[in-house]
């Protein structure tokens, strides 16, 4: 009788021993699934956030490159603005000019 409950519970024991081997093995089968899934999910992201600083990094370029275009317009019509004053003109603008830095 002693043997007979020994040998039920050598044979449970076994049972649970390969159950926790089942259960390790789809533990580590779920994990390296979940570690799959994570690395595909960062890689994804990696890329959108690489296309979406992209896409920023063209945007400000073209808007630097209006801008500039702008600024060159502007100094282009001011320099022939300039060219265009005759010499009386611009004595009397250097001298409001230099009565304002000068002294006295």
């Amino acid at each position: 009788m002693e043997k007979d409950i020994l040998g039920e519970v050598i044979v449970v024991e076994k049972e649970i021993q390969e159950r926790l081997e089942l259960e390790k093995v789809k533990s580590r089968e779920w994990l390296e699934n979940v570690k799959k899934e994570s690395e595909e999910e960062l890689a994804r992201e990696e890329k959108n956030i690489k296309e979406s600083l992209n896409k920023a990094v063209e945007s400000a370029k073209t808007d630097a490159e209006v801008k500039a275009e702008e600024i060159v317009k502007h100094a282009d019509a001011k320099a022939v603005s300039l060219a265009q004053l005759n010499d009386e003109t611009l004595g009397l603008i250097v001298g409001k000019q230099l009565a304002r830095i000068l002294p006295g």
